[in-house]
Order: structure tokens, then C-alpha cells, then sequence
């Protein structure tokens, strides 16, 4: 059966097949009997259109969900759902309905001039006006699912993906010793017979002990070689999700572990330490990878995690070994962290990554929110403002974004030029997509390729 778990859910016959399904099941709510049920229709139609866009509008500009506007095409589907359930509804209990006031007017009302009001309708009508109205809201999730490309696969919805266990790593083999690597660890590795086909993932918590940052558990990739009896001392990938997202998004909605696997098997089971921490503390915080009135999300990052690492992992020292990187929020992370703190990391990966950092489309709510109306605090704190202040002969960075993505290909072309600007070697790619987490898992060969080998691990 693991050809269902593989079936696509973001491109190819299954999408297209529920789209189907939707038309089909939309247009069964639609045809009934009567002119009077069309006036309905359309007008039902307007006001489900009215009521999304005034709710898209409320949740970016009243409750600050998100820092951009909703695009028209997510306005359309809050409609169609909204209308899915005015038809359905209506369908579903105007037999109900009619039966109660049919009885009491049936004496003294006569009947209605045309358009003639429908039968009322059968009950095996209403339940196919009920099992519609739910078809036509998996197809809404299904086409959001599209866009934003949370879920890509049915494995990955029915929890199929790659676990995260809730365990310590094992114990550490060089305590005491220098872990600063001045040489790649691919030069100094003999790979031993027995090591596992496959990297372990787990749920570690990284506490917030300088920064007091109440996070979730990190995710954390060790690789085949890490299982040795005498293990090598590896560099560090610190990888970070976009917002809304949680540590575990890298591992439903994007090809990591497995990329990572497919490059240890083709080095002798060598890869980097990949750790995921939560810089924001749910699904819905926004920290700005700051600190501010918000959390201490920067020295969370800079200070607490760096700290873990080195106190529970045989992890190399060594700044040039250790790149940091992330998708949306998590590339604006990863750009903050390169920029205001190059004596940590000397290489990043920033996929489609914000401008700068936001809470709401409006800057001055950002600003308030988050600085207390002080534009200072904030902009001393930007990546650009780091790029133009300061120099970085020393980092590496890469960046991408979707093609389709307009807004934040136009950041990458930004973000890139000031990189440049500022002594950076950088690269780059553009991919098939919008602003989705699909364009982070197309990305990950390309950036482990221009990554991996500044780690040392080819």
C-alpha cells in the first residue's frame, strides 16, 4: 500500500481529481428547481464573497495573523466554503423547515404566482446536500494545501513522515577534548563497518536559560556516522521553520531526512548535526527572531541554543563548520543570525525570506508592538542595516525563492545585492512555485551542495 502514502498531494491526478469532485459536488448545490433558487444562489454568492474578503482583511490588519496580505486566490476559497455552506445548509433544512409551515398556512395561503417554490426537498436530497457541502471543503483544503504546501503527500497527512522520538541523545564520546576542527572532518573520517542505512531523529528540549524563551522541543538529525564506536566530531546545521510552523514542519512538509540520508550514503555516512530549535514557542507566536517586548528570540538562538549543542552533541567548535538556514521566517532567521552574529556562523541558507522582519502589514504596528514605537531599536537590529554597516569576508550565504513568488523574489534580489555589497560569496537559485514549502524541499539539494561542502563533508 505504500503507493497511497506516496500519492501527491500538491500536484498531479489526485488535486485535480478532488477539484472534480468539488465542481461536481457545487454543481449538485446548485441545481434545483425553481428561478427563485438561482436569485438565491447568486446572492448567497456576493455575501460569501463579502464575508471572506472582510475576514482575510480582519485577520491581517485587525488581528495582526499574518505580516502580508492574503492573496485573492485564498479570498476565493474562504468564499467558496462559506457559499458551500449557504447552499448545503438551505438544502439540507428546508424540507425541516417547509413542513412545519406548510401545515399552518396550507388553509388560508394559495399558492405562490411563478416562480414556483421547489418541492421540499427528499431526504436522500439532503444528505447528498450535506456529503456535497463536505466535498467542497476538502476540496478548499486541498487547494490551500496547493498553495502553501504544508501536507505534500497522503503519507504525510496520515502522520507517515519521518518521527521525531522524545530522547536524549546518546552520551557524549569526546568530553573534555578540543572540539575546534581546523581540518574537514571528510579528511580526517574512516568510516566503519555496521553504520545504520539511516540517521536518527529526535525531540530534544533546548531550554531557554539565558534567554528565558519558553520554547517546544527542538528536532535533531544524527547521522550515520554519529552511531560509530568511535564517532567523528561533525559540523552543525542549525535549520529554522517558517511561521505558522513548528519545529516538525521540516520533517512533514519538506524531503530532509531523506535528503539528509541520501547524502550520508553517498559519503561514507557523513552528514551534519541538523538541529531544529523553536525560537517562537507556538505555532502562532511571532518573535521576529528578535529581542524585544516580544522574547528574547535572538540571544534564544545566539546564546542558548549554540550552548546546548556543544554541551550534549560531538559537534565541531569550529565556526566555519557550522551554517545556519530556513524557510520564510525561518530564512529571515537564518539571514538575522549570519549578520549579527559571524562569530558563530560562517555560512547560511535563507529560502524566500522576508525583507525584514514583520508583524503585521503595517510597519509602524511592528514597530509599536514589538519596540514600543522606537524605529531605532528595530531598524538597528535588520539585516540590512547590518549589511550596510558592516563586513563579511569570512560568510558564505545562499538564497531562493519561487518563481511564481513574487514578493519574495524580489527580497532574495535585495537581500542578495546588499550580501554582495557587504563581502559576502553568495548564490542562488530560483524555483517552480510560490511562496510554499514545496520550493523549500525542491531547494535543499542545491543549497546542501553549496552548503555541505564549506561544513568540511566533501
Amino acid at each position: 500500500m505504500n503507493w497511497i502514502l506516496e500519492l501527491d498531494l500538491l500536484s498531479g491526478p489526485l488535486p485535480v481529481a478532488i477539484s472534480l469532485l468539488g465542481a461536481a459536488a457545487l454543481g449538485f448545490l446548485l441545481a434545483r428547481r425553481s428561478g427563485r433558487w438561482l436569485l438565491f444562489a447568486a446572492a448567497s454568492a456576493a455575501a460569501a464573497f463579502l464575508l471572506a474578503w472582510i475576514a482575510c482583511w480582519a485577520a491581517i490588519h485587525v488581528f495582526f495573523l499574518w505580516s502580508e496580505d492574503l492573496p485573492l486566490r485564498v479570498v476565493a476559497v474562504v468564499a467558496l466554503v462559506l457559499w458551500a455552506v449557504a447552499l448545503g445548509g438551505t438544502t439540507a433544512l428546508a424540507g425541516v423547515r417547509r413542513r412545519g409551515t406548510r401545515r399552518r398556512a396550507a388553509a388560508t395561503v394559495p399558492a405562490a404566482p411563478w416562480p414556483a417554490p421547489s418541492p421540499a426537498p427528499t431526504l436522500r436530497r439532503r444528505l447528498l446536500a450535506v456529503l456535497s457541502t463536505a466535498v467542497i471543503f476538502l476540496t478548499a483544503a486541498t487547494a490551500l494545501n496547493v498553495m502553501y504546501g504544508d501536507t505534500p503527500t497522503v503519507g504525510a497527512l496520515l502522520g507517515r513522515h519521518p518521527q521525531a522520538i522524545e530522547e536524549p541523545p546518546p552520551a557524549l564520546q569526546h568530553a573534555g577534548a578540543p572540539l575546534f576542527m581546523g581540518t574537514s572532518v571528510a579528511a580526517r573520517w574512516q568510516a566503519s563497518p555496521g553504520l545504520p542505512a539511516e540517521g536518527r531523529v529526535l525531540s530534544v528540549p533546548i531550554p531557554g536559560t539565558e534567554s528565558g524563551l519558553a520554547a517546544r522541543n527542538a528536532v535533531v538529525y544524527l547521522p550515520p556516522a554519529y552511531a560509530a564506536a568511535k564517532r567523528p566530531i561533525l559540523p552543525v546545521l542549525v535549520l529554522v521553520a517558517g511561521q505558522p510552523g513548528s519545529p516538525e514542519s521540516w520533517l512533514r512538509s519538506t524531503s530532509l531526512v531523506h535528503q539528509l540520508d541520501a547524502f550520508a550514503a553517498a559519503h561514507r555516512g557523513l552528514a551534519p548535526l541538523v538541529v531544529i530549535p523553536d525560537p517562537n514557542g507556538s505555532d502562532n507566536a511571532n518573535t521576529m527572531c528578535m529581542d524585544s517586548a516580544l522574547g528574547r528570540a535572538d540571544t534564544y538562538m545566539a546564546v542558548d541554543v549554540p550552548a546546548w549543542i556543544k554541551a550534549h552533541l560531538d559537534a565541531d567548535s569550529n565556526p566555519a563548520h557550522w551554517a545556519v538556514g530556513g524557510f520564510s521566517y525561518g530564512g529571515t532567521c537564518s539571514l538575522q543570525m549570519a549578520t549579527r552574529h559571524p562569530e558563530l556562523f560562517h555560512t547560511f541558507m535563507a529560502i524566500s525570506p522576508e525583507r525584514e522582519p514583520a508583524l503585521a502589514v503595517q510597519r509602524s504596528v511592528t514597530v509599536d508592538r514589538a519596540f514600543g514605537g522606537d524605529a531605532a531599536a528595530f531598524d538597528a537590529q535588520l539585516p540590512l542595516t547590518w549589511l550596510a554597516e558592516h563586513k563579511y569576508p569570512q560568510t558564505h550565504g545562499w538564497f531562493a525563492a519561487g518563481a511564481q513568488d513574487a514578493t519574495y523574489s524580489a527580497n532574495v534580489k535585495t537581500l542578495r545585492a546588499a550580501a554582495d555589497a557587504a563581502g559576502m560569496t553568495t548564490g542562488g537559485a530560483s524555483f517552480p512555485g510560490g511562496h510554499t514549502w514545496a520550493v523549500a524541499s525542491e531547494a535543499l539539494p542545491q543549497g546542501f551542495r553549496f552548503v555541505f561542502p564549506r561544513l568540511g563533508l566533501s
